[in-house]
């Protein structure tokens, strides 16, 4: 085989591994094909309410302290403490 022919193979072996690789890539980053979805029919039925009272209940309001001693045992303590507004 002379030099020429060889050139040839060469060029058409690289050429098609180009193309192969080209292929492979374009498949990959292709979007997926769209599917189409059956829904169920769905029926909502329902009542309105009456008027909610403007306050319904105060609840009171807890405030969380906390330390964290990690050197010792790794324990974390906390402690609440509780505001009750008079009246």
């Amino acid at each position: 085989m002379n030099t020429t022919a060889k050139a040839l193979v060469f060029a058409i072996v690289t050429v098609a591994s180009a193309a192969s690789i080209g292929m492979g890539l374009a498949e990959r980053s292709a979007q997926p094909r769209a599917e189409v979805v059956k829904l169920e029919r769905v029926v909502v039925v329902g009542k309105r309410a009456a008027a909610a009272p403007a306050v319904v209940a105060q609840l009171p309001r807890v405030v969380i302290t906390g330390r964290s001693m990690a050197a010792q045992s790794e324990a974390q303590y906390a402690a609440a403490t509780q505001t009750v507004k008079a009246g």
